[in-house]
């Protein structure tokens, strides 16, 4: 998927040192978001810092003006990194067409997880809300945004939380695996919405019948649109957010190799979003 050789990174925040010919809707001292808007590939629109262009492990950062945007001037440039996440999710959540008062389940309680839960518990006033994570420290920072539960992705434990909350209309996936939409397609109530936003690239076998006896909506959730961007920086610019909860740690760039490594071993994870900082 990488088009290497390539710099990565993405979920970009800084200020703007340059502009280029014709640009009139941002100015040199600007604070802004960097961030790809979402393109159709099966149509070769194969564009995206950090993954097809070169993106955000740089000192300096060359952006196209439709994928820059003015951050808002109540969050700090470190906060401001974060709203890409968010963007995610107000398009999950607008594609989906979820509506208030859901039973929601979330499978992965990792940054976009977590954002999932914090946007839905702001703007869809959910009748519970139940996280499902591996890791202890990630199921303890869900049960301090609000969640009524974390547990762990033991389909016995889940079914036992279940029965006193019952069972999810609405389950967001943001691991997207073949276990995990199988588990959501099992919990899901009668008539409810699966949306997966967690990539993988392997086929998997769904069990159709269950989809079609259950009338389960399946939809899938890649990238985000403007509008989504836009829906974004309103939840950050009304406060409705507080970024620093979710920021673990800043790493310097000159130590990125370094992180990756230390990230590669095996363990228990103990961060929700770790930031790189240009020297």
């Amino acid at each position: 998927m990488y088009q290497v050789p390539l710099i990565l990174g993405h979920e970009i925040s800084g200020e703007v040192t340059e502009i280029g010919e014709n640009i009139t809707d941002v100015r040199v001292g600007d604070k802004v978001v960097a961030m790809n808007v979402l393109l159709d590939v099966r149509k070769g629109q194969l564009e995206g810092m950090g993954i097809f262009d070169n993106g955000g492990f740089a000192e300096y950062v060359r952006v196209k003006s439709k994928n820059l945007f003015l951050s808002p001037k109540n969050i700090s440039i470190k906060g401001a990194t974060m709203i890409e996440s968010f963007a995610n999710i107000t398009r999950a959540i607008r594609i989906s067409k979820m509506s208030k008062n859901e039973k929601v389940l979330i499978i992965g309680g990792g940054n976009i997880g977590l954002a999932f839960l914090s946007t839905v518990l702001s703007e869809r006033n959910p009748d519970c809300i139940i996280v499902v994570e591996p890791h202890q420290f990630l199921r303890e920072k869900a049960i301090e945004l609000g969640a009524n539960e974390a547990i762990l992705p033991s389909k016995t434990k889940i079914k036992k939380i279940l029965k006193n909350f019952g069972a999810p209309t609405y389950i967001f996936d943001s691991v997207g695996s073949e276990q995990t939409i199988l588990m959501a397609i099992d919990l899901i109530e009668r008539g409810g919405t699966i949306l997966v936003e967690g990539i993988q690239r392997t086929k998997i076998s769904l069990p159709i019948f269950s989809i079609i006896n259950k009338e389960i909506t399946l939809k899938g959730c890649l990238g985000h649109d403007s509008e989504d961007i836009l829906a974004a920086i309103d939840l950050f610019a009304k406060e409705k957010i507080d970024p620093h909860k979710y920021i673990s740690d800043v790493v310097d760039l000159k130590d990125l190799q370094i992180t990756f490594q230390k990230f590669l071993e095996p363990g228990e994870r103990k961060f929700i979003k770790i930031l790189v900082k240009p020297n």
